[in-house]
């Protein structure tokens, strides 16, 4: 009984085996060893997710929970895969600095669901929920930059585009309500309301993607900016649960939004 217990992983471990694993799944595909289809890569991004969480969560991940659980890891892979695709013409050190920066954040990432795990499979918030539901923000916007970077790169229109973000980021909502259901200073969302709060992202992410789908400018720029959307909606979101949306947060918001739709039209080609 004794050999069982020594041999046992802690998850720690897991989570940088895991993030292991993903950088060289990630390495073999920016090197060329890789040769995908969209079909097949999608689907094996899909696996990896999948299995990774599962294995890596045991025991607090079950099938009402795992669908929350693989946004953030599926976004990441996906974005990190769409960056190497549509930006392979990058130093071999920018290349690497960016493979261990994905590699990286897929273990925070994995640290930080598993705090909302425990805190779901024990019905009580814990000391470090606060700070993870801080950080699961920040994650979020920044997955959001390389994988609609991504999305601005596929050729396609710009309604097709802009869906799919608007899509990612209403799925992105309804992880913040997901993670915000122990916080005892928010308020718990119906069904209809929080249908009506990814709606309202959905709406958002999508006429704003699609207004500067007509200005000329990098790719990079623009899922800069939606992600500054998106950071907007998720803290809105936020306040709202908690009642606290001031006037001071939605200036703040305006003031950053016009920098950075300056910032978009002045480095047009």
């Amino acid at each position: 009984m004794i050999l069982p217990s020594k041999l046992k992983i802690q998850k720690k471990h897991k989570y940088f085996l895991q993030s292991l694993f993903v950088a060289i799944f990630l390495y073999l595909f920016t090197a060329g060893r890789l040769h995908l289809d969209v079909y097949t890569a999608g689907g094996l991004v899909v696996f990896i997710v999948l299995f990774g969480t599962f294995i890596t969560q045991y025991p607090n991940i079950d099938l009402k929970n795992i669908f929350y659980t693989i946004i953030n890891p599926l976004s990441l892979l996906s974005g990190s895969l769409l960056f190497f695709h549509f930006f392979p013409n990058l130093s071999f050190i920018i290349k690497m600095t960016a493979l261990i920066f994905f590699a990286g954040f897929y273990y925070l990432v994995s640290l930080v669901d598993n705090i909302f795990l425990v805190v779901e499979d024990r019905e009580e918030s814990i000391p470090l929920y606060r700070a993870a539901t801080a950080w699961a923000q920040i994650i979020q916007v920044v997955v959001a930059i390389p994988l609609f970077s991504g999305i601005f790169k596929i050729d396609t229109n710009c309604l097709v585009q802009n869906t799919m973000i608007g899509i990612i980021s209403s799925l992105y909502v309804v992880y913040q309500l997901w993670v915000s259901r122990f916080d005892s200073d928010s308020k718990k969302s119906g069904i209809g309301e929080s249908f009506l709060l990814s709606s309202m992202t959905f709406f958002l992410t999508f006429s704003i993607g699609t207004a500067i789908s007509f200005i000329p400018t990098e790719a990079f720029l623009r899922a800069l900016l939606i992600s500054l959307v998106l950071m907007f909606s998720l803290t809105y979101i936020s306040s709202y649960l908690k009642n606290d949306i001031n006037n001071k947060m939605m200036t703040q918001f305006t003031f950053i939004f016009l920098l950075f739709l300056g910032i978009v039209i002045f480095f047009t080609p």
